[in-house]
């Protein structure tokens, strides 16, 4: 058996508590979307589990933005978002959600996040009961043991969905929301990237803007006034577990590939890489089955 194969089987036998983040924050069936968004303001996370004894629920963060389309047009009012205040968290979860069990091995998540196009899944010890979540994130830790294989190059993504620096971000989320995009580079002018805008900053705002009831937060401001300045780049030859490295140490989910000029030429994600990580991981366990 090569080093390869003998990281790999170490690999197998790690389980979801080794990596999953614990004490996620927990919401009743119950409760009004406002203690939702207190939550995210308070603690930052863009998914939030709905569970009682067992876990009944799980809120996105693309069920939460779509929030702002189906309450707000072009305008919104303090109703408007008082309204979404009051909605009752039973009404807007996505219900029964996938989980995963807290022994179980990670590929079993992994395989489930990319077959299934989930971007976390909430951990449940034997009784059902929450006990954490793991997100693409998590699993960039894995790539430590493992062997240099690719470069980016083989798995970033070339048609970049760019956003215009003065486009107001309720625009942007409508983009977000129908093209299934988490990021959105910002550009200038002259097409140069200056920024980039999230999803998880998109919430964080019409977070403030409902527990605020003040609109002013979210609707009608550009892009430019909240997406992220320090934008971090990588070589394309560079290889994907130094991409999940520089992911873990800067905190970010998405490195981007720039031309000399500043323009997009691509951009690597923490999902391309656990689509990677899960190519990697599938075709060294049939190398050993056969």
């Amino acid at each position: 058996m090569n080093i390869f194969n003998r990281e790999y089987c170490k690999i197998l036998i790690v389980n979801i508590k080794t990596l999953m983040v614990v004490n996620p924050p927990i919401v009743s069936r119950e409760d009004k979307l406002g203690i939702v968004f207190k939550k995210i303001n308070e603690g930052g996370i863009g998914r939030i589990i709905v569970a009682n004894e067992k876990i009944e629920g799980l809120l996105t963060t693309r069920d939460l933005l779509g929030l702002s389309l189906e309450y707000c047009g072009n305008v919104c009012t303090q109703g408007d978002l008082y309204k979404m205040s009051t909605i009752n968290v039973a009404d807007k979860m996505t219900n029964n959600p996938v989980t995963v069990y807290e022994d179980e091995d990670i590929f079993t998540a992994i395989n489930t996040m990319v077959t299934r196009n989930f971007g976390s899944l909430p951990v449940v010890n034997i009784n059902q009961k929450p006990v954490g979540i793991v997100t693409e994130r998590e699993f960039l830790l894995v790539y430590k043991d493992l062997d240099e294989k690719f470069p980016v190059k083989a798995f970033m993504t070339t048609k970049v969905q760019t956003i215009y620096k003065e486009v107001r971000l309720e625009q942007a989320v409508k983009v977000m929301i129908k093209r299934g995009f988490r990021r959105l580079p910002v550009v200038d002018d002259d097409n140069k990237v200056i920024g980039i805008i999230t999803a998880v900053n998109a919430l964080k705002q019409l977070a403030k803007a409902v527990e605020k009831l003040d609109p002013d937060y979210f609707y009608g401001k550009p892009v430019k006034d909240i997406m992220t300045r320090n934008v971090y780049t990588i070589d394309e030859m560079m290889s994907i577990n130094k991409a999940a490295m520089e992911m873990i140490v800067r905190r970010i989910g998405s490195l981007l590939i720039l031309n000399n000029n500043n323009t997009v030429r691509g951009i690597v994600t923490e999902r391309d890489l656990l689509i990677a990580l899960h190519h990697i991981l599938l075709l060294d366990r049939l190398k050993k089955l056969s």
